[in-house]
């Protein structure tokens, strides 16, 4: 919000900076793979989204979704690959990556479509 009336001195003198956020850079530790999954991730969500502290937390959940892509389509994996779901699924929410926990339910209402098409009210014959 802007200031209103005269500016101070100081005021005129301040300097302001204009741009985007920096993007979280992925650990270099991470593999190849992890690697491009945590760029696309980072790339997805807005430059204010992420965090430096969210770094641990982000290389987990990139951990955990390649683990579950890898295990998705062995029988003999799916305790493995339902644990790393779970893990996932925590991680997302606490991210705030899953569509619920980045939106007010309040407002979900108001931004869905309305439907198009006749009311039922306008199918009715009239006499």
């Amino acid at each position: 919000m802007q200031q209103r009336g005269r500016k101070s001195p100081a005021n005129l003198l301040a300097v302001s900076v204009e741009g985007e956020a920096p993007r979280l850079k992925p650990p270099a530790y991470l593999l190849k793979d992890e690697r491009a999954l945590f760029v696309q991730l980072v790339d997805a969500c807005s430059p204010r989204h992420l965090v430096e502290s969210d770094v641990p937390l982000l290389v987990a959940y990139v951990q955990a979704t390649l683990l579950g892509r890898k295990t998705a389509r062995n029988p003999s994996n799916v305790a493995v690959w339902e644990k790393a779901v779970r893990v996932q699924l925590a991680l997302a929410a606490r991210l705030r990556l899953a569509p619920q926990s980045r939106v007010d339910p309040k407002t979900i209402g108001r931004q869905q479509q309305q439907c198009v098409g006749p009311t039922p009210w306008d199918n009715i014959k009239r006499a």
